[in-house]
């Protein structure tokens, strides 16, 4: 019994023996897909064109401020700089009519065809403008000789006195204005002032003053002077003067008025 026991105790301490542990199996490594070639995408054709535009004479001499006018599978216009040239970009292919115009220039029209992706570099040649003909200045009208003033009656014939005339108005207090004579354009009055005449212009007549008695001031135009017996005064025609007495006594004067029609012959 206690022999039994013993042995059961040594089995039970006893290694169990390890099974080998199983070889490892050759592994296939999973078959890779076949490559696929890299394709890069293909790029549309280009498809916008343009325009280089010189426009220059028949010697090479370039054009500028041309206005370039486009019409046709799209619109556009500009100018050219001061070497001649335009550039029109971004158009599409297609038929297109350019017109060329200004000041210095002959009009122009010329069609061009684009294709897709071409730059077209025109070369234009224009005619410069004809000279402007600016018409002579029409000759300066003939000088119109203003007609002769209308004459006036006929006077008659006179003889007197200007000293005893002007003795019977030596002491008058108002202003006297006697006809002598007057015939055709002439008259002849002698003129008594007691105080200043107003401003006078006669624009078609003459007049002339010749003092007889008293004394006093005249201004004629720009001059002025102080007048007395013996002085002289003429006045042309469309100027201003003034007269006006100086002292006690009137002035008097033999005044001639030349250029008017006289009213009333005397």
């Amino acid at each position: 019994m206690v022999i039994a026991l013993l042995l059961s105790l040594l089995l039970a301490q006893a290694p169990t023996p390890q099974k080998p542990a199983p070889k490892p199996q050759p592994t296939t490594p999973p078959k890779a897909a076949p490559a696929q070639p890299r394709t890069t995408p293909r790029q549309p054709a280009a498809t916008v064109a343009g325009m280089a535009i010189t426009v220059t004479d028949g010697r090479g001499t370039p054009f500028s401020d041309v206005t370039v006018e486009m019409t046709g599978a799209a619109e556009r216009n500009g100018k050219t700089d001061g070497a001649g040239q335009l550039s029109l970009p971004g158009l599409r292919a297609g038929t297109y009519r350019l017109r060329f115009s200004g000041d210095a220039v002959t009009a122009f029209e010329r069609e061009v065809t684009l294709k897709a992706g071409e730059i077209a570099k025109l070369a234009i040649t224009l005619t410069p403008a004809a000279p402007v003909k600016v018409a002579p200045a029409p000759p300066p009208p003939a000088p119109v000789t203003p007609p002769a003033p209308a004459a006036g009656p006929v006077g008659q014939p006179q003889l007197g006195s200007l000293a005893k005339v002007a003795d019977q108005h030596r002491n008058t207090k108002e202003r006297r204005e006697v006809m002598l004579s007057c015939s055709g354009n002439t008259r002849n009055m002698l003129l008594a002032l007691t105080d200043e005449q107003p401003q006078r212009i006669y624009d078609n007549a003459e007049s002339t003053f010749y003092v007889l008695a008293g004394q006093g001031a005249a201004i004629v135009g720009k001059i002025q002077s102080v007048i007395t017996t013996g002085s002289f005064i003429a006045v042309p025609r469309g100027t201003p003067f003034v007269l006006a007495r100086q002292g006690n006594r009137p002035l008097i004067m033999l005044w001639t008025l030349s250029g008017e029609p006289c009213e009333a012959a005397k």
